[in-house]
């Protein structure tokens, strides 16, 4: 009976499967649940060989079974790391056999992720260049009209401008691979992307680059203003853009999702804090000083290598 019991439970747990698709980044991942036998009892384990924090979601069902722990379980795993989840075992109740089967969501970042009010991004292109938002928060919204890109900004970026990171990171996912894009639906899993934890659990991500060879490589601390890529239009795309959006995960609906979070850039010399707006022109300065458009004159010191915030004064 003992043999019969693990032979029905690993039968269930290789029915596993991942609810949905959050991004072909996120299924790119080497994330995975799978088991381990224990006895007549089966570990679920959550194995994470990559550089990101990733939050999942793990539901259980099937017949004549007990567990260690209750589900639905959410939890965060760290990078590099296996966690296990809980024991399921045959129902002392019945003494049948058991088998059972679990389906997980996942995403990057970390679920009580807060996004530090002091961090201030740089424009993601080159010194010097100019480049006008065609769509962010607080305008006409195309395409950002869910949770998920609501805060997004779209940067109208030539294919091949030189795309550069808004705030130091981990690099945690490098997807250059492919050419295809178009508006249509079925680009919608063909975009380029870099992808960025931050120090507080947040993800930025950077979209519709063009295809590789890598600038830099998952695992990869950043700081602001190295170069992760080129701009292009890959992917679900009405005409080249930089896609630029910072998130955290969340579990709605049951599976983890990821909502988008308002942020604030910065440029000039002495550093001005503002948000973009649709239909400015935004110019990357970082010597002169420089009032952006629209914003009032704000001195702040800002750390260009973090993108933090120290101290912020009115302007004299």
């Amino acid at each position: 009976m003992r043999n019969l019991l693990g032979k029905f439970a690993s039968f269930g747990a290789l029915m596993a499967c991942v609810l949905g698709s959050a991004g072909a980044a996120v299924t790119d991942y080497p994330f995975k649940l799978l088991t381990r036998a224990e006895g007549a009892a089966q570990q679920v384990v959550a194995e994470n060989n990559g550089p990101a924090p990733i939050s999942v979601y793990v539901t259980l069902s099937g017949e004549n079974y007990a567990s260690d722990h209750e589900w639905p379980i959410t939890t965060v795993v760290a990078p590099y790391t296996t966690v296990a989840l809980g024991r399921v075992f045959a129902s002392e109740s019945t003494g049948a056999p058991y088998n059972f089967l679990f389906r997980y969501s996942h995403h990057f970042g970390r679920l009580d992720a807060q996004h530090d009010s002091d961090a201030a991004y740089r424009l993601p292109f080159e010194e010097g260049q100019s480049f006008a938002v065609s769509q962010a928060h607080g305008g006409r919204l195309t395409s950002h009209n869910n949770r998920e890109n609501l805060y997004a900004v779209d940067f109208a970026m030539p294919v091949g401008s030189a795309v550069l990171a808004a705030r130091a990171g981990v690099v945690i996912d490098v997807t250059l691979r492919h050419h295809e894009g178009g508006f249509s639906m079925s680009y919608i899993d063909k975009a380029n992307t870099v992808a960025i934890v931050h120090d507080d659990g947040t993800v930025a991500e950077y979209a519709h680059l063009s295809p590789g060879p890598d600038s830099v490589k998952p695992g990869q601390r950043v700081a602001a203003g190295e170069l992760l890529g080129y701009s292009g239009n890959t992917g679900y795309s009405s005409g080249p853009h930089l896609h630029f959006i910072v998130s955290r995960p969340t579990v709605a609906d049951g599976k983890v999702t990821r909502v988008s979070v308002p942020i604030q850039f910065y440029a000039n010399d002495p550093a001005v804090r503002f948000s973009a707006q649709a239909g400015t022109t935004l110019t990357a300065n970082y010597h002169t000083p420089m009032v952006a458009q629209g914003q009032p004159a704000r001195d702040v010191i800002v750390n260009t290598a973090t993108g933090r915030t120290s101290q912020e004064s009115p302007s004299q």
